[in-house]
């Protein structure tokens, strides 16, 4: 289980400040992020841990940084002179327990009520399950630190874009064109014969094992982008499941959407959402 818990109304994948003046004080806190150091949080030597430290120090090039403990983090966290990169369980307001981790990426500040630990939260990525102690998807916090700091350049550029929430990536699936797009079966929300669905790419998708999926990441696959499920723990009607569509090579996030699951509509990626990813390979 994480050391943090974020409670909120509604688990985005990133939210704006909550300020008089929003647009100036976003703009402030992105445009100013490289003088400002990011505390890696690393509570113990796990796995995930680990693999979360590895990452940083090979990948991180946005903003000096240094890495904390759990003391340190609840000693500093209200320093605005920092922003932190931590593990977190997430849960919504009528959840009784965590559902889904997190990495996330959040800047100093005060604490407000409700369980957000500052009102500066830059973005949520989730990574698994709470609580899943087969770790099936660690492999993903290399990509995410980039995908972190890609967003991060990205509102640098354009400071609206921190207000769209995940619209940001909504328009993104023009990216795929070029590229071979692994799914496995079992990502899918939906009944589909193989060669229908891989007829919808113009034979660019394949469906793969999710061990393939994780080769294809952790080897930078060229032209190559992988579908990805976040099912929560339980994966009970009334939650939330993510699903993503990431570069291998560059990894960058070229499409995003929570969903919530119900008889009609189960996790993974629905028909809806192959028309929309397909579109690209229609021309």
């Amino acid at each position: 289980m994480r050391h943090f818990i974020i409670l909120a109304a509604s688990l985005l994948i990133f939210t704006g400040s909550f300020c008089q003046n929003p647009i100036n004080q976003t703009r402030n806190t992105f445009n100013n992020y490289g003088k400002k150091t990011t505390k890696v949080v690393i509570p113990s030597t796990s796995l995930a841990d680990l693999i979360l430290r590895d990452a940083v120090n090979k990948s991180w090039r946005i903003s000096p940084f240094e890495f904390c403990d759990v003391a340190e983090y609840e000693r500093i966290k209200q320093d605005t002179n920092y922003f932190f990169l931590m593990r977190v369980d997430g849960m919504y307001k009528k959840d009784l327990e965590p559902k889904i981790e997190y990495l996330t990426l959040i800047k100093g500040g005060a604490e407000i009520k409700r369980g957000l630990y500052s009102s500066h939260n830059i973005i949520n990525l989730p990574i698994q399950q709470s609580e899943d102690l087969d770790g099936g998807n660690l492999f993903l916090i290399p990509a995410y630190i980039d995908i972190i700091q890609d967003h991060i350049y990205r509102i640098q550029e354009n400071v609206l874009l921190a207000f769209k929430g995940s619209l940001i990536y909504s328009d993104r699936v023009s990216m795929l064109k070029g590229k071979a797009v692994l799914f496995s079966k079992d990502q899918l929300g939906y009944e589909i014969a193989d060669g229908e669905f891989t007829s919808l790419f113009n034979g660019d998708a394949k469906l793969v094992s999710a061990f393939d999926i994780e080769e294809a990441v952790s080897n930078n696959s060229d032209k190559t982008a992988v579908a990805i499920v976040v099912i929560p723990k339980g994966g009970t009607t009334g939650s939330y499941c993510y699903k993503m569509i990431i570069t291998t090579d560059s990894h960058e996030l070229l499409f995003f959407r929570r969903q919530k699951i119900s008889k009609r509509s189960p996790a993974g990626f629905s028909a809806e959402d192959i028309r929309k990813i397909t579109a690209p390979y229609q021309f």
